[in-house]
């Protein structure tokens, strides 16, 4: 005969936790339960891998690369022309093919549906970065927030602000400003002030933007990141295509290439990396092939 005493089993505790007789293990300060993102096993709760933040990690880096997740749904209802938005959803990889982030998409989703048409420069989205090193516990990390609001124009243009989840405190923030025919970002810090422009140009001159292509020039678009003081080049963004299958069925989901370069303040990164995902939610997210699908219902 069992009993409750012999099957009570006894697991070592990781530093940081609080051993209470009949209550349930509690993970310390900014440990979140292990809800792997789709491709990663679970792994429980615990520290901070080998003693390391996010922005730890992040100042040790040189590049990353961004992936978007594509969703069936969203994808099938896009080939009748009937396109839902669904949460957009990004892995974050180290150059060894590493998951290190992980990020997804909180709106609601009535407001991402505002995402599409005229009331897309209104629309709110929030968006939680959590850091995910292999073999040890997911970690809250940075939330994206742009509230609903007004925009017109030049008047009142789209800012989010980026904050330390760990700590609640804003790190930054980035702004969309009103450009003819180019797109531009500014990238501020915690005291809005400027300290990156990320330029990408004349639209006419990326024809990555106006003719997105699996191959050749039209398979990327580069956005250089520049000093806000003296102009200089000191880091790069690319938007790249994923591939030719990528093309046909799923066309609003691309790759980017980050690459830090001179930036070495960790902050000024995790507002790059955020910035990307904006960029993608903002001007990369028209699905080719649920224009196609409406044209054809059209006639």
């Amino acid at each position: 005969m069992w009993n409750d005493d012999a099957r009570t089993i006894r697991q070592p505790m990781a530093p940081g936790f609080a051993m209470t007789p009949g209550a349930p293990a509690m993970p310390p300060p900014g440990v979140v339960p292990a809800m792997a993102p789709p491709g990663q096993m679970g792994m429980g709760y615990g520290p901070p891998a080998c003693g390391l933040t996010g922005m730890d990690m992040l100042q040790n880096l040189s590049h990353v690369q961004v992936q978007e997740q594509a969703n069936l749904v969203q994808e099938l209802t896009a080939m009748i022309g009937m396109e839902i938005e669904m949460a957009n959803r990004y892995r974050v990889l180290d150059s060894a093919e590493n998951q290190l982030f992980y990020a997804v998409e909180r709106t609601s989703c009535c407001k991402r549906q505002l995402q599409q048409g005229c009331c897309h420069d209104c629309a709110p989205w929030e968006v939680d970065m959590l850091y995910t090193p292999p073999g040890h516990p997911n970690q809250l990390f940075l939330a994206m927030r742009r509230p609903c609001q007004l925009t017109c124009c030049c008047l009142n243009r789209p800012v989010a602000a980026v904050v330390d989840q760990i700590t609640g405190e804003k790190i930054g923030s980035f702004k969309d400003p009103c450009t003819c025919c180019s797109l531009r970002f500014h990238i501020r810090d915690e005291n809005d002030d400027d300290v990156l422009l990320v330029d990408g140009g004349l639209c006419c001159c990326q024809p990555g933007i106006w003719c997105p292509l699996p191959c050749g020039p039209c398979s990327k678009v580069d956005f250089e990141v520049k000093d806000a003081v003296n102009g200089n080049k000191v880091a790069e963004v690319t938007k790249q295509v994923p591939g030719c299958l990528s093309w046909c069925f799923t066309p609003d989901v691309d790759n980017y290439q980050v690459e830090f370069g001179a930036v070495t303040n960790p902050k000024w990164k995790a507002i790059v990396l955020a910035l990307t995902i904006f960029m993608d939610f903002r001007y990369f997210n028209t699905n080719r092939n649920n224009e196609e699908a409406r044209d054809q219902w059209a006639n």
